[in-house]
């Protein structure tokens, strides 16, 4: 060794790191790109993570007793961690919410109802308990809702329990069909359990709007064909009118309960 030359390994054990400052970063590998981030900042958040790099490292001596860091899994680009299965676009959109996040930083929020759907799924799949409510927060927005196909969807396959009645109520309540592209997506059983649920529906309001009709409209028309010709056209008391709207919302209010029971009972939620 030439004089004023210190080995890497010298280096190595001649100082200590720091428990805070000192970074220890991972090299994935997404598709055909590299990203390097800080490993603590996934491990604190994630089991996941915490069990990968928990792993044995599986390093290699060199001559002279140094550590071949480009055989450890992560610890370089020429031997990064390959994510399967997931899309750099994904990937990215995952760090920009979990760094924005851990930082107080906005850039999280300017992100896309579809990259927040990304990040929905990466989360679920690596356990970020923290960063999945955050994405389901944001995905929940009243501002830029869910179509209700889209929100059943997502809560079935990742298990948001408390999206799933409201999204269904929408699709039962409205008063267009559910069309051949969203029964796909729905799939066949939900698709006929929902339409079942619709078509009770029908079937409920078609009685009460025949009830309503012989119980004021025909009353009405009966009792003022009794009376003078000139008091026919007198407008209904407001005592009348206030009884009416009354019944009415009480109606409404009965018909939105029968919708959340048939759909809690036909999809044992």
């Amino acid at each position: 060794m030439e004089h004023g030359t210190v080995s890497k390994s010298t280096i190595s054990h001649r100082w200590s790191k720091h428990p805070e400052f000192y970074t220890h970063t991972v090299t994935f590998l997404v598709e055909d790109q590299l990203f390097r981030v800080p490993w603590d900042q996934l491990a604190a958040e994630s089991t996941v993570f915490t069990d990968m790099f928990l792993l044995p490292k599986g390093d290699s001596e060199m001559p002279g007793g140094q550590s071949d860091s480009e055989t450890v899994e992560g610890e370089s680009d020429e031997c990064p961690v390959t994510l399967e299965g997931v899309s750099k676009k994904e990937f990215e959109s995952f760090l920009r919410a979990l760094m924005s996040r851990q930082h107080s930083k906005n850039k999280g929020s300017s992100l896309s109802q579809t990259q927040w759907i990304s990040v929905l799924r990466l989360s679920t799949m690596w356990e970020f308990k923290d960063l999945r409510e955050v994405a389901i927060q944001h995905l929940d927005l009243p501002s830029r809702p869910l179509a209700p196909v889209e929100k059943f969807v997502l809560a079935s396959k990742y298990g948001i329990k408390r999206w799933l009645l409201p999204a269904l109520t929408q699709l039962a309540e409205r008063p267009w069909p559910i069309s051949v592209e969203e029964g796909r997506r729905l799939g066949l059983e939900n698709a006929l359990k929902l339409a079942a649920v619709r078509e009770r529906l029908k079937v409920a309001n078609t009685v009460a709007v025949d009830w309503i009709e012989q119980n004021f409209i025909l009353k009405h028309r009966n009792e003022a064909s009794k009376k003078h010709s000139d008091e026919r056209s007198k407008p209904l008391k407001s005592k009348d009118c206030g009884q009416k709207s009354t019944q009415i919302f009480k109606d409404k209010e009965e018909g939105n309960g029968l919708c959340v029971s048939l759909l809690t009972k036909a999809f044992d939620l």
